[in-house]
């Protein structure tokens, strides 16, 4: 009997050269993680945008960033004082949670909340500071004299560690100053420094090329040589410096009800005073602890009890997402050593400890 064998059909063999049929599911997913991707940066778009429109988000106020906390005090008293804190260096460029001002939008801030609560009968400034900028420095001397105005309450200025020059300057917006013993302040001055480096470009080669439309435009340049700083730029910059200083003397005259003369013939030479000294030449009031200067904020402000609140950057989204924008300081507290900081160029400083 024949059987038909089954017919066994070969696999053609595939020629390297043929195109291979590619899997497509790759293209699917590529185009669904882009879609995913765009539709996420539309999201935080609409989302930063809500952020800074909601009431959800919005602070304790329209004005202010900050929430009040209890500190210490009198539990049961409703009448407040408001403690400030005035710390390391005084400069716009200091980081705090004000993206515009610093740590000095901080501080204006902290003061026009205490101005507006009329629980509050009294602010202590709590001082800690070596000095910084001269305007920097003005500026908050202003705002506190501002927030005296307004809210009508006393301030007392409690001097840490350290409360020299720039330090001072913001201390004599107080009605009443208390130093420790051991306290630094004073420092009475201006300084205004460039560093030369011309000797080291001259080292490696290197020489300015200056296009200015004015003789005095490269002023007091650092690519200079010694002797093309003329007498005229000299006196210039001398003359600020002094205009700096007449306005440190100014406030100082007034806050301490001094004359000026007098200052400027006595202490106020830039030297550091210790506690006792400054007590001695009525540059501080009284020498004693933080204590006190609750005990003297409320013999000021006419009350028996008072609760201490202090006043600390709310949370929010909008104040979490700075934290990825660029920053020219560091997120931390600066701390005012001659370690990590340096005067920079073309800047005017109210020196304190801090000199080398």
């Amino acid at each position: 009997m024949n059987q038909t064998p089954p017919i066994l059909q070969s696999t053609p063999a595939t020629s390297p050269d043929a195109p291979r049929r590619r899997p497509r599911g790759w293209i699917a997913l590529a185009i669904m993680a882009m879609a995913l991707f765009v539709v996420s940066l539309l999201g935080n778009a609409l989302l930063g945008s809500w952020i800074v429109m909601s009431p959800l988000f919005e602070t304790e106020s329209p004005t202010t960033g900050f929430r009040e906390t209890r500190m210490g005090g009198d539990a049961g008293a409703k009448e407040k004082i408001a403690v400030i804190y005035v710390q390391d260096i005084i400069s716009f460029s200091a980081p705090g949670s004000s993206v515009e001002e610093g740590m000095v939008g901080d501080l204006k801030e902290q003061l026009e909340k205490a101005a507006r609560d009329e629980a509050v009968k009294a602010i202590i400034l709590a001082i800690d500071s070596p000095g910084g900028e001269v305007t920097a420095s003005d500026v908050i001397h202003h705002a506190i004299m501002t927030a005296k105005k307004k809210s009508g309450v006393p301030v007392v200025a409690s001097l840490g560690p350290l409360a020299a020059s720039g330090g001072y300057y913001v201390a004599t917006a107080a009605d009443w100053i208390v130093a420790h013993r051991t306290t630094l302040t004073g420092s009475i001055g201006v300084i205004f420094r460039l560093w030369n480096y011309r000797g080291l470009m001259d080292k490696v080669g290197v020489k300015p090329v200056i296009y200015k439309s004015g003789k005095m435009k490269d002023m007091l340049s650092p690519e200079k040589l010694e002797g093309e700083i003329t007498a005229e730029e000299k006196e210039i910059a001398q003359r600020l410096v002094m205009s700096d200083y007449e306005r440190f003397i100014e406030v100082v005259a007034e806050g301490r009800h001094m004359k000026a003369a007098a200052l400027k013939a006595g202490l106020a030479d830039g030297r550091v005073l210790s506690g006792p000294e400054a007590l001695a030449h009525k540059f501080v009031d009284q020498l004693g602890y933080f204590e006190d200067a609750v005990t003297k904020a409320k013999s000021l402000a006419k009350i028996g009890e008072a609760k201490l609140v202090k006043y600390e950057a709310s949370w929010s989204m909008r104040r979490l997402l700075s934290l990825f924008a660029e920053s020219r300081g560091p997120l931390g507290r600066l701390v005012a050593t001659p370690g990590n900081f340096r005067l920079e160029n073309g800047r005017f400083y109210l020196p304190g400890g801090w000199m080398e």
